[in-house]
């Protein structure tokens, strides 16, 4: 058994060292972003379609590139005039959407996901599958959103192992409602490295669903997303590190963790920052943090921040208030 591991180890780096873009994807999912341009930069690898594409998931992410949405969009459909499937659907998400300041059109961002769908790409799979459920550009319809969750699952796609779950825990397309299968299915996506699914294991463990209730183990879960630089999971174990929630309160870690998720301008990470520096807990109070971070939150459209921002704003100098805004300017 052992020899068997060692094998397939070896296998896999030989794999790696013998093809570049694998190699790159791996060293972008460990975070070694300077390494995965690195390689995708050499002159064997810049034109081919797999790397384009990696590149434009970076432009999307912000994760080993500046984040632009317009450069994602350019380098999304050049990979998809080289071939690339998942560039494809990747375009088609682009065109139903209009990020990046593409021109919305749904029936042909949807034409360009099932062509890639078609063509077996996983990814396309489970958009149609979201869209499906949530009626873009069609009739909502559960039963189409179950039948490409199952085909994307069944090439072991994280993707479609959560959109499985979602429908288990609804009890819709005609599945029965069942907890423990959705969180089983959960599971496997978390296993196979997704950090949604992590996230969402922690969220599992905190509530009772689908297993018993464990928030040491919801903690471990949001440790795993929050690695990943998944901004809800940071914001979940922050809260679990302010509130003490299966963990002992530490007011430091939970404002690291805001911290790296508002610099995703994630808005809950943004308000709960305004909250502790309103509050002085775990750093010293400033009301001008405190008023750009519920701003921030509020302009990101969270709702509960908007009376936080007008409050705090009231208790502001002149010279606060004109600090503040330069720092919301500078963003």
């Amino acid at each position: 058994m052992k020899r068997t591991l060692i094998f397939l180890l070896l296998a896999a780096a030989l794999n790696a060292a013998d093809d570049p873009i694998a190699a790159a994807k791996a060293a972008w999912k460990q975070r070694d972003y300077a390494k995965a341009v690195q390689l995708l930069d050499a002159p064997e690898v810049a034109g081919k379609a797999d790397a384009i594409h990696l590149k434009a998931m970076m432009a999307e992410t912000g994760r080993g590139a500046p984040q632009s949405h317009a450069e994602a969009s350019k380098l999304y459909r050049e990979a998809m005039d080289k071939g690339s499937r998942d560039a494809t659907a990747a375009w088609g998400r682009y065109l139903i959407t209009g990020l990046g300041g593409v021109k919305k059109d749904e029936a042909q961002g949807l034409f360009h996901i099932r062509k890639a769908a078609e063509a077996g790409s996983t990814s396309a799979m489970t958009l149609l599958g979201d869209f499906a459920l949530s009626g873009t550009g069609q009739e909502a319809d559960p039963r189409t959103a179950a039948f490409w969750y199952q085909r994307a699952s069944a090439d072991k796609d994280p993707q479609g192992y959560l959109g499985l779950a979602r429908l288990y825990d609804a009890g819709a397309a005609g599945l029965v409602q069942d907890a423990s299968r959705a969180t089983a299915l959960v599971l496997e996506a978390a296993r196979l490295g997704e950090p949604l699914a992590m996230n969402e294991m922690g969220l599992r463990y905190q509530q009772g669903r689908g297993l018993a209730m464990d928030n040491v183990a919801a903690i471990g879960w949001f440790s795993m997303a929050a690695q990943h630089e998944l901004a809800a999971g940071m914001v979940n174990l922050g809260n679990c590190y302010e509130t003490g929630n299966g963990c002992l309160p530490d007011a430091d870690r939970a404002g690291a963790n805001y911290a790296a998720a508002a610099k995703q301008s994630h808005p809950v990470a943004q308000f709960m920052l305004g909250s502790l520096f309103e509050r002085g807990v775990g750093t010293t109070a400033n009301p001008v943090f405190a008023y750009v971070n519920y701003t921030a939150a509020a302009t990101a459209g969270y709702k509960e921040a908007e009376a936080k921002r007008d409050a705090v704003k009231a208790t502001l100098t002149p010279e606060q208030l004109a600090e503040a805004e330069k720092i919301i300017q500078k963003k």
